[in-house]
């Protein structure tokens, strides 16, 4: 018979909640080996955050599973700060979220005081090309002309 003294969150999980588990560390895996989605805290929070997967007895599993591997890369500056701040929230792993307000820190400065400096460059807007879309339409509509032209029979 189970102990009724345990906690929720002191048991062992059941076979559902340990496939769970496994469904989302391999889905955070594959997300690693896709440097670009993995930069986005939106992927992230939509992996982690769904439902059965948001328990805190599987939060806490997972993070235990996953820590060894995301803790060292959003030390090292794998992830941008909106990613690490959110692991470090999730997860609660203290260390990480001192890490992100260093990070967020550094990126983002006090403005400096003497305003009688002219901007930089990297500011100004880019101009974008927008023949190639131009001419893009222009050969579309012209292909589509040619082929419902001859639909209305002459």
């Amino acid at each position: 018979m189970p102990d009724k003294s345990l906690s929720e969150v002191d048991r062992d999980l059941d076979a559902s909640e340990g496939q769970v588990v496994r469904e989302v560390v391999i889905q955070i895996k594959a997300l690693l080996n896709d440097p670009g989605r993995s930069r986005d805290v939106g992927i992230w929070k939509a992996i982690l955050r769904e439902p059965p997967a948001d328990q805190m007895l599987l939060r806490q599993e997972l993070g235990r599973q996953l820590e060894p591997q995301l803790r060292p890369m959003a030390e090292n500056g794998s992830f941008p700060p909106p990613v690490v701040i959110f692991l470090a929230e999730w997860f609660e792993w203290q260390s990480l979220q001192e890490v992100a307000a260093l990070e967020e820190e550094r990126r983002y400065p006090d403005p400096d005081p003497d305003t009688s400096r002219e901007p930089l460059d990297d500011d100004s807007p880019q101009m974008v090309n927008f023949w190639p879309a131009v001419i893009g339409w222009i050969i579309g509509l012209v292909i589509l002309a040619t082929i419902f032209g001859g639909m209305g029979g002459g």
